[in-house]
């Protein structure tokens, strides 16, 4: 069975969770990674996401760690019905080339954008933070709990074309501060780290990519990166790039999958996703998602990310959509 209370990764079998050695994340992948490259865009990550399905909100912790520059950039972001636009968000707050901490110690660090973290069972469970300075907009005290062990991606796949990235199932407990309410977090979400190149533009798939993750239950779960099958600005159908299928506490990569998306006129965003899978075991999922929130964040590439409820096989799920664009793709689906 997946793991429901955050215990270690020792707990966790190779029958149900099957990665080479090699790539299978330790307890030293908590720490900073040894900077493979002189380049200035190395980067290592940490992400955080968190949701609160009945109010149909859901936000972000994140940070990116840039060593050769000595600095991170990053923060929190919180989106709810009602608005999309960075300026117009509950709350939005990024900021950039912000000194790192030091000594920078990943396994209990606190940055300057607000995020702090701290590591409770390495790989599995963290208390996460966030309050930048003394503003008092939002503020955010979070424990997750892993679902399962942090699940590799192959390096040298779109999109993880010059990094290792790893994405991982969990559960999120703790409470939120947003403009002086406090607001309870019980929910299944997603965090992610990756290090290595990290180009501030978009490569594979002419510019767009999608990054979709939901949760059923603690043993029904799934995460799927897809890439465009066609080379048209405004292409609705995407296929799989790389993912992943847990179902009855047994996680396997997706064989294939085909996702296919209908789209907000008003904003350009996705309003409803189909997607067909299969698992390398020949296990079938049958999702369809639509969304109940949504932000934009722009930067080198619009993220258009989404709060979705799903219908997966009959039962229902929460979780969130990525669509990410280059800017220039992003304005020619919308002209035409």
């Amino acid at each position: 069975m997946a793991n429901t209370t955050g215990g270690s990764l020792a707990d966790f079998s190779s029958d149900q969770f099957p990665f080479d050695e090699p790539i299978r994340f330790s307890p030293a992948d908590d720490s900073l990674h040894e900077v493979g490259s002189a380049a200035p865009d190395w980067t290592e990550t940490t992400w955080w996401s968190f949701n609160v399905p009945e109010r149909r909100l859901a936000g972000w912790l994140y940070t990116q760690i840039k060593p050769n520059l000595g600095i991170c950039t990053g923060g929190a972001f919180v989106y709810a019905p009602g608005a999309h636009e960075p300026w117009e968000l509950p709350y939005f707050g990024w900021f950039s080339h912000q000194p790192l901490p030091t000594p920078l110690d990943l396994t209990h660090v606190s940055f300057r954008n607000g995020v702090s973290v701290r590591v409770v069972e390495p790989g599995m469970s963290y208390d996460v933070k966030y309050r930048f300075r003394d503003q008092t907009a939002f503020i955010a005290d979070l424990r997750f709990d892993g679902l399962t062990p942090p699940v590799p991606h192959v390096r040298g796949a779109p999109p993880f074309t010059g990094s290792s990235h790893y994405d991982q199932h969990g559960r999120v407990t703790g409470m939120l501060e947003l403009h002086g309410e406090r607001i309870d977090v019980d929910c299944f979400a997603v965090r992610d780290r990756s290090w290595g190149r990290r180009p501030e533009h978009i490569g594979p798939g002419g510019g767009r990519l999608s990054y979709i993750f939901g949760t059923v239950s603690a043993d029904e779960m799934f995460l799927i990166f897809t890439l465009p099958t066609s080379g048209e600005p405004a292409a609705t159908e995407s296929a799989l790039s790389s993912g992943y299928l847990v179902r009855d506490g047994r996680l396997r990569h997706l064989a294939d999958a085909v996702r296919v998306d209908s789209r907000d006129t008003a904003t350009g965003g996705v309003a409803e996703m189909r997607i067909v899978a299969h698992d390398v075991d020949g296990r079938e999922l049958n999702v369809v998602g639509r969304a109940e929130s949504r932000m934009f964040l722009p930067g080198s590439a619009l993220c258009i990310n989404t709060l979705v409820r799903f219908d997966v096989d009959g039962r229902e799920g929460w979780g969130e959509d990525q669509d990410v664009w280059s800017m220039s793709r992003f304005s020619a689906a919308r002209r035409s």
